[in-house]
């Protein structure tokens, strides 16, 4: 109950189905035994010689019983259906909305395949425990109760039997089913084995490459053995129970027959006695599937409850690294300051810290610096996106955050190096992505100075062409033209170009150059200069190097002094004179 109570909280509207559906299933397992009872009057009739002249009748009452129970089962799954999808839909909702909202440092340490395998997997585990085992969890539940019943209408003695028959078999069926630490271990690795693999589907291209065998995926790898011998160890903790089952089963048909020879040598009907355990034999064979129901009934169950732990606890953590905006809506200013910023991915390891920086509106920034120096960090902290430790960011000397989410992030353009686009959609409604409510002469305006007129002519449906497998394939330098269409169209106040140009070849480098000076015009622009030689005519060159600002200045300053920065010109110019002798 305390698992539907969760559920259902998800959708009140829909606890009236929830209740219906076991009501109706209820009613109809009610039917069934009734159904049964007339088959026992049927049976002790046709044994004991007695009126048989209401078989017809009694035949036609057991039909409409069984069509009866039937149509209120399907009744029942269908308002468990109904419940089902809309939990399904209401989940799925949930985990997007917290996806949308949660700050990016979120998805710096989960990987792609661990998020999608909680959510999917996880949401169709929650609909599966509504939809199907409301009705079935009913009838699990009445079945042994309605048969205990049945049987002491039948005969005390069998009565008595048969509960001693559910008690062993309830035994047994627990120790089938596991205890409760070991089956989390069970479905722990599971999961952690389904993302591993997704992870390693996603590397496809890489692991044909280099004929990388699957053990060199340590974690995946390591994690398919582990999972191999917890199925080993579960199959073999449960073949004694089974089996003792299997073989208890057939003693306890042929029991009852000794009990029935008793009672005959006692002077009771022989006749009666045969129809009774006729009946019951047919009776042991729906204990049986109502026992396995119980088992399946349990263990989605308990998946279901590992299921809603780990939704809410995803929930919980991408809430934790929820970012909340303000309802700030004027973003006047273009200035960037930094105060006394304390930031890290994880938590532990300080990337920056006590750091300031003052970024006046309409220049252009250069960000340079070794690898893992805190540059890329910095940009990424402009964007509002990766919530600060301690200190502040302001824009327009307002707080980041006191600004509505929709407007700071519609006031913000990033172009990335390895740009995203969409497939299965055009590339005119790729670019009209950056602002829904543009009319089509502004979206090809936008491509227009994104230099795509260059490239265009070559597809047959030019700006209609569809990208991916069903219609087009762009190179590199292409997907970046695209990508700097968006921000045309988005047509924000700060620009941050995360080096767009240092995967492009000399012709799509060029027009992209051309693109970034018209891009550039008038907006506060950072840059992420891994190619220094596209940074000269920057208004400041910043040099950072373990969190902080070494060097500040001009290239023309910079260069005069015997400065870091003239050492990593030098080593840049000294690497691109480097040639292969053949």
């Amino acid at each position: 109950m305390k698992l539907y109570k969760k559920l259902f909280s998800y959708m009140p509207e829909r606890k009236i189905h929830g209740i219906l559906a076991a009501m109706l299933a209820a009613v109809g397992n009610l039917l069934q035994f009734y159904a049964y009872y007339l088959i026992w009057i049927l049976l002790r009739n046709v044994f004991c010689g007695e009126d048989l002249m209401d078989l017809k009748n009694f035949s036609i009452k057991i039909l409409a019983l069984f069509v009866s129970c039937g149509l209120f089962y399907f009744g029942g799954t269908w308002m468990s259906h109904l419940a089902g999808f809309r939990l399904e839909t209401r989940l799925r909702e949930k985990g997007l909305s917290h996806l949308l909202r949660a700050s990016n440092t979120f998805f710096d340490t989960h990987n792609s395949g661990e998020v999608r395998k909680i959510i999917d997997n996880n949401v169709e585990q929650t609909h599966m425990i509504v939809a199907h085992l409301i009705p079935d969890q009913t009838a699990a539940f009445l079945t042994p109760i309605l048969m205990i019943i049945l049987t002491f209408v039948l005969d005390l003695y069998l009565g008595i039997f048969f509960i001693l028959i559910v008690l062993i078999s309830l035994v047994l069926v627990k120790n089938m089913m596991g205890d409760q630490s070991f089956m989390k271990k069970y479905m722990d690795m599971l999961d952690e084995m389904n993302s591993g693999a997704v992870e390693y589907v996603r590397a496809m291209p890489v692991v044909k490459i280099f004929n990388a065998p699957l053990i060199g995926f340590k974690k995946l790898y390591d994690s398919i053995l582990i999972y191999k011998d917890m199925v080993y160890k579960y199959s073999m903790s449960c073949r004694i129970p089974y089996v003792l089952f299997q073989w208890l089963l057939n003693i306890f048909i042929i029991t009852p027959v000794f009990l029935a020879i008793f009672m005959v040598s006692k002077g009771q009907d022989p006749n009666v006695w045969a129809a009774k355990i006729l009946f019951f034999t047919l009776f042991m064979g729906i204990f049986f599937s109502n026992t396995m129901k119980i088992m399946y009934v349990s263990m989605f169950v308990f998946q279901a409850n590992s299921a809603v732990d780990n939704l809410e606890n995803l929930f919980t953590e991408m809430k934790e690294k929820e970012i909340v905006f303000g309802t700030q809506k004027d973003l006047q200013k273009k200035n960037i300051i930094f105060k006394n910023v304390d930031f890290s991915y994880d938590g532990k390891n300080k990337i920056l810290h006590n750091f300031s920086l003052n970024l006046d509106e309409n220049k252009v920034y250069a960000l340079v610096g070794s690898s893992g120096s805190g540059k890329s960090t910095i940009a990424k902290l402009i964007s509002g996106l990766y919530p600060v430790d301690s200190g502040e960011i302001l824009i327009g000397d307002r707080n980041i955050y006191s600004y509505d989410g929709e407007s700071l992030m519609k006031n913000i353009g990033i172009v990335f190096q390895n740009p995203k686009l969409f497939q299965g959609i055009s590339i005119f409604e790729n670019v009209k992505l950056a602002n829904k409510d543009a009319n089509d002469e502004e979206v090809y305006k936008a491509l227009k100075l994104a230099r795509c007129d260059e490239f265009i002519d070559k597809f047959k449906d030019k700006y209609d062409a569809i990208i991916g497998a069903e219609g087009i394939n762009l190179s590199g330098g292409e997907k970046q033209r695209i990508s700097i269409a968006r921000i045309f169209l988005k047509d924000p106040k700060i620009i941050i170009l995360d080096e767009a140009s240092a995967a492009a070849d000399p012709e799509n480098e060029y027009e992209l150059q051309i693109a970034f000076k018209e891009l550039i015009k008038d907006r506060t622009t950072i840059m992420i200069a891994h190619r220094l030689s596209s940074i000269r005519g920057v208004d400041e060159i910043l040099l950072v190097e373990d969190g902080k600002i070494l060097e500040r200045g001009s290239h023309d300053e910079l260069m005069k002094e015997d400065s870091r920065y003239k050492k990593f010109i030098e080593m840049y110019n000294e690497a691109n004179e480097w040639r292969v002798d053949l």
